[in-house]
């Protein structure tokens, strides 16, 4: 597991980086070219909505429109839950959820 974030930039941190691992999959995505090899292209809608609700997340936390710790979940973390098999860095995900929902 990831180490748990202490502040809001630790935590913005963790964000980028699963923003970075988002993009890097897509990446991987786009250059498939084959059928036969589409182990990131079948899953590609999942990682653009990962990106896109991370992306919203950086920008809420960014703005101060964010609050940590009032024990909801983030819009993600059911994404994360069925599809964790296919998501190599489920573990950033999954500390940022559980950042998000008991604070730090």
């Amino acid at each position: 597991m990831q180490t748990f974030p202490k502040t809001k930039d630790d935590f913005l941190d963790l964000v980028d980086q699963a923003i970075y691992e988002v993009d890097e999959i897509m990446m991987c995505a786009a250059d498939e070219g084959d059928p036969e090899d589409s182990q990131y292209s079948a899953v590609l809608p999942l990682f653009e909505q990962l990106r896109h609700q991370l992306r919203t997340l950086h920008a809420a936390v960014t703005e101060g429109r964010h609050a940590f710790g009032d024990g909801s979940e983030l819009a993600f973390m059911p994404l994360v839950r069925k599809w964790r098999d296919h998501i190599p860095f489920h573990d950033i995900l999954e500390t940022l959820g559980l950042a998000h929902k008991t604070g730090f």
